[in-house]
Parts: structure tokens; sequence; C-alpha cells
């Protein structure tokens, strides 16, 4: 499965990479594997199936997004497509190839949204980086609830295939390279933004660790877990809309929250204004 997924990531993003050998499925005994040219690029086979695949998981999100993830089927994916269920079986060779590849494309766009956000900001302006990979995250989770739901809420660790794992890290990861910026300028010039606390410590040095990060000591490892946790975790329950249940239909307590983070971590109060 794993196999299936990894290179479902390789054509979705075709356009920005050569291409390599492709083996979408598991080949039956007998079959020949699809070669590509070394000299030409893919074959006009292999062409053909990655615009299939792509468009497989474009009608899979369609599905998603208008109907729920119960109704994504292979069967309802078939009939969008005008193909029988064996032959998407072609592509992904069961039900969880299918979402996790969905998945990756979905945390693909995220990760590249809130990147794109960060751009628009001032290498210097660490603070406003910071604030600005915030909202941009609030934004598309509000936009996109049943995509961020399906790809960053549901699916318990242990279900996960490593591919999924390795991505879904990759969104933490941003958010904890631009927080070691923050906390360098501001930070740790700053009384520590909580009492130590040893409990959060192994806690910090685990999710520095699963993201691959370097943090610039462990009170900024422990100061980050707590932050991306509230922010994160207000995101999620905004995706789930139950914010919208006392009337915030405009991300007043996620703004509350980042507000106090911010004068938490010694932000300027101009933090808090960048991209407004």
């Amino acid at each position: 499965m794993t196999a299936n997924v990894d290179n479902a990531r390789v054509a979705q993003k075709h356009q920005r990479m050569q291409y390599a050998r492709v083996n979408m499925c598991k080949h039956k005994k007998g079959d020949r594997p699809m070669e590509a040219s070394s000299t030409t690029g893919p074959s006009r086979r292999q062409r053909v199936r990655d615009a299939t695949l792509r468009e497989l998981i474009s009608v899979s999100r369609e599905i998603l997004t208008t109907q729920g993830v119960e109704a994504l089927t292979i069967r309802a994916v078939a009939r969008e497509m005008g193909m029988t269920p064996p032959g998407v079986y072609r592509y992904f060779d069961s039900h969880r190839a299918l979402l996790d590849a969905v998945i990756l494309a979905i945390l693909d766009e995220l990760t590249e949204f809130v990147a794109a956000a960060v751009a628009e900001v001032d290498e210097a302006d660490t603070a406003g980086r910071l604030v600005t990979a915030s909202r941009a995250l609030r934004r598309w989770g509000v936009e996109h609830p049943r995509e961020f739901h399906l790809s960053l809420v549901v699916s318990p660790p242990e279900e996960e295939n490593p591919t999924v794992r390795r991505a879904r890290a990759q969104v933490g990861r941003l958010f904890g390279e631009i927080f070691a910026g923050a906390w360098r300028d501001y930070g740790s010039a700053s009384p520590a933004p909580w009492p130590r606390e040893p409990r959060i410590e192994p806690l910090a040095e685990r999710l520095v660790r699963i993201l691959e990060i370097t943090m610039p000591s462990t009170a900024a490892a422990a100061a980050f877990t707590r932050c991306w946790m509230r922010l994160y975790g207000m995101v999620c329950l905004e995706s789930l809309g139950l914010p919208r249940i006392v009337g915030d239909e405009e991300g007043d307590l996620f703004e509350a929250e980042l507000a106090e983070l911010s004068r938490t971590l010694g932000l300027p109060e101009a933090a808090l204004r960048t991209g407004r």
C-alpha cells in the first residue's frame, strides 16, 4: 500500500519534478513493468496512466468535499469516472490506498498554502511570519473542513502508513521552523513564557523528534509544543464547526488565543497586524 501512495504522490507533483519509472500497483505474475525512456521521459502509456491517476484523486476529493468521507468509496469513484470498480483497483489496490493518496494531495496543498502566505512576509520579521502561518492554517482549515478533518484529525497513528505519517508531520515541521526563528528573536530574550513543567519536557522532546526539527533549547521546545497544540487544537475545533455553535463566525476565539500566545512569547504587538 505504501508503494501505491508514494507513486500517487509522485504523479501529483509531476509538473515540478522529472519522471522516474513509476509502478502504481502490484504487477500480476508475468506482467512486464511499464518503463519510461531515460532520454525522452515517460512513455505515452505512462503519461495516460498518470493523468488518470490524477483525475481519480481529483474526483475522490470532490466526493469527499460534497458528500463526506462516508461516500468516498471505490464504487462511487468508479461511477463518477465512468469506470468499473476493478478498473479503479488497477490504480489503488485497496480503499485505504485511495484514501491515503487523497490525504497526501490535501496535505501537499495545505503545506504549500501556508508556505506561500509566509513567503509574503519579510524573512527578518519572524514574529509576523509566525502570526501569518497561524492564520493561514486556520483559513485553510475553515475553508476546507472535510479535507482538514480527514487529513489531520481522524485516523489514529497506528493506522497510518509511513508515507502518510511523514506527510502529516510536514505541516507541524513548517510551523516548528517558523516558531524557532521567532523564539531566537524574541522568546529567548523574554522571561520564560511558562514556569518550567517537567511533565511537558519529554512530550516536547518527542514532538520535536517526530517533526524532525531542531529547537534552540528545551524551553523553546516546550513552548512550541504548548503553542502548537493550542493553535492546532483551535483549528480542529473550527473545522468541526464547534465555535459557530456559540456564534463565532469570524474566528474570534482563535484570534484571542493567538493574541494571548503572542504576548506570552514576547512578540511585538505589531505582529498581530501583519497581513491585515
